[in-house]
Parts: structure tokens; C-alpha cells; sequence
């Protein structure tokens, strides 16, 4: 079973920081992560988890071609939800926004105490880190992948009993990221430079917006010329 790029890096970083034996995956789509993950035996059993019924339709299409009815189970319901009478050990949520993100781990916050998390949000990437600091949910890892043309960020998280401590940049690069600086890196906020500065170029300075996208170029020239 071939994953796509995004989707192996998530694979990727489950297996490197693999935490029990049971994954749930809210947002499964077709259900490949789930699927691949019990067919390459890096865990037992998986809840493929949907809001909507035409990605548990497809899910159930994926499990029955690999013979995986018995293990990768398909759930519909509303984020984490559907496992909150289930125990699993991992939680992965991905292909969404930021902030939708955050509304999914918030709405049952007493539920993920013991679980990893592996999250990759599309966009929001600094709204999701920083609702992690501040309930105290630590980054372990993070990776950088690019797919078909779009750069991809993804996160390994889990609760600690210790406050977090954590600078703008953190949120808006990476804690680990940041350290890495591989070419992605490089190549994603160059990316966003220029995007930042043609906006810039079409605001006036009294602009509501002027002062904060001059905020955000120089947070990003800061980063991708520090040595």
C-alpha cells in the first residue's frame, strides 16, 4: 500500500513515536493512514473516524480491500466523539485548519489526557500551536513535508504536567522547525515572505492590517537569516 507524501511523513512520525498499540484518526477521508499502519503491523487496531458520510463510505470501501475489517474500524461522528467510549493510545488529526483543530481537542479536553497526538493542520498552524503551550500539551517532534506543490507542517504532541514556556517565533515557525531549518523550511517562508510583502505593497499605512504584516515580515527576515 503507497501513501502519498503527506500522508507518509504523518505514517512516518507514528511509527518513530509510536505509543501503544490503537490509533484513532479523526478525519480519516479513505482511511489510507489507518489502514497502511495496521497492514504494516505498527499497531493492532484503528477507529477511522468521520464527520461525513461519504469518507466513511470510501473508509469502508479502503478497509474491505485490504481484508481489514476486523481491525481498522470505521466510526462516523463529530471529532473525538465517536472514541470517547473507546480506549486508543494515539490521536491523529489532519487535513484541516488551525483553528477547527483546536475546536475538535477542546471540545473533550479531559479525554486526551494519556494520548499522543499527531497533528497536521493545512493552514492556522500558529493558532493550533499556541492553544498546545497554553494547555499544556508538549511538542516532542515536528516535520516538514512538501506534496504536490504544498507544503505540509506536522506535529507530535502530548500532555505534561509542566508549564510550557514558548516565544512568538515558536508559534509561527516551530519549536523543532525551527532548530532543523532544513530546505523546506527555507523554501516554505521565503514562500511566505513574498506573499507577506506583496499584501504589504497594497496596503496603505493606515491600513488596520499595515502594522501587522510589517510584524510578520520581520518576524520571517529574522528567522530565514538568522545564522
Amino acid at each position: 500500500m503507497k501513501l502519498s507524501k503527506r500522508l507518509q511523513a504523518i505514517a512516518d512520525l507514528i511509527i518513530k513515536y509510536k505509543h501503544g498499540d490503537t490509533l484513532g484518526d479523526i478525519g480519516t477521508d479513505h482511511a489510507y493512514l489507518p489502514c497502511y499502519l495496521v497492514n504494516q503491523q505498527i499497531i493492532q487496531k484503528a477507529y477511522a473516524c468521520d464527520i461525513a458520510k461519504g469518507p466513511i463510505q470510501a473508509s469502508i470501501e479502503t478497509i474491505k480491500s485490504y481484508h481489514l475489517e476486523e481491525q481498522v474500524i470505521p466510526l462516523l461522528g463529530s471529532g473525538i466523539q465517536p472514541l470517547l467510549d473507546k480506549k486508543v493510545a494515539m490521536i491523529s488529526i489532519c487535513g484541516m485548519g488551525g483553528k477547527l483543530t483546536v475546536d475538535i481537542l477542546d471540545e473533550y479536553p479531559e479525554y486526551i489526557q494519556n494520548q499522543r497526538l499527531i497533528l497536521q493542520a493545512n493552514v492556522g498552524l500558529e493558532i493550533l500551536r499556541e492553544y498546545l503551550y497554553r494547555h499544556q500539551l508538549e511538542i516532542i517532534d515536528e516535520d516538514i513535508v512538501k506534496d504536490a506543490h504544498h507544503i505540509y507542517e506536522i506535529i507530535v504532541c502530548q500532555k505534561t504536567t509542566q508549564t510550557l514556556t514558548y516565544q512568538e517565533a515558536d508559534l509561527y515557525f516551530g519549536p523543532c522547525l525551527r532548530q532543523k531549518k532544513n530546505a523546506l523550511f527555507y523554501e516554505k517562508w521565503q514562500r511566505q515572505l513574498q506573499i507577506h510583502q506583496n499584501i504589504l505593497t497594497s496596503l496603505d499605512e493606515d491600513h488596520p492590517r499595515f502594522q501587522e504584516v510589517c510584524h510578520i515580515i520581520s518576524m520571517i527576515e529574522g528567522e530565514i537569516n538568522e545564522s
